[in-house]
């Protein structure tokens, strides 16, 4: 009987902790979304990585890894962002220029596709 109410109580604990630390980590009001995006599409022959750096937010930073042809996604841009440092990578890319896109009007959606292959790879914007 102890060790059930032992075990009980630990088990109390250990989901008090649980629920604190889901309160803790909460995203602020301040790193609310504006219902803006930053989208791709990747019809290349190719995997891809995209990175987020906001800038003047309280949002961590994030990227999306080996997104594969035929692959759509999207981050939504932060309300409290005042600008964004972009990565764009192609997997074992061997040629071609850098497909990473400056975007400084983050008042709205920007839509990229992606294209071609690893030695020329190209980057279209497009109507979200």
């Amino acid at each position: 009987m102890r060790k059930i109410k032992k075990s009980a109580a630990y088990g109390a604990a250990a989901l008090g902790l649980a629920l604190a630390g889901a309160v803790m980590t909460a995203p602020s009001a301040a790193a609310a979304g504006s219902g803006n995006y930053i989208g791709f599409t990747n019809n290349g022959w190719f995997l891809v990585d995209t990175c987020y750096h906001w800038q003047g937010s309280s949002t961590s930073d994030s990227c999306d890894y080996a997104k594969p042809k035929g692959t759509d996604w999207r981050a939504e841009i932060p309300a409290d962002a005042q600008g964004v440092q972009l990565e764009v990578k192609v997997a074992a890319q061997i040629g071609g220029g850098n497909v990473t896109p400056q975007i400084t009007d983050l008042k709205r959606g920007h839509c990229y596709e992606l294209s071609g292959y690893t030695f020329d790879p190209k980057i279209t914007e497009k109507t979200c």
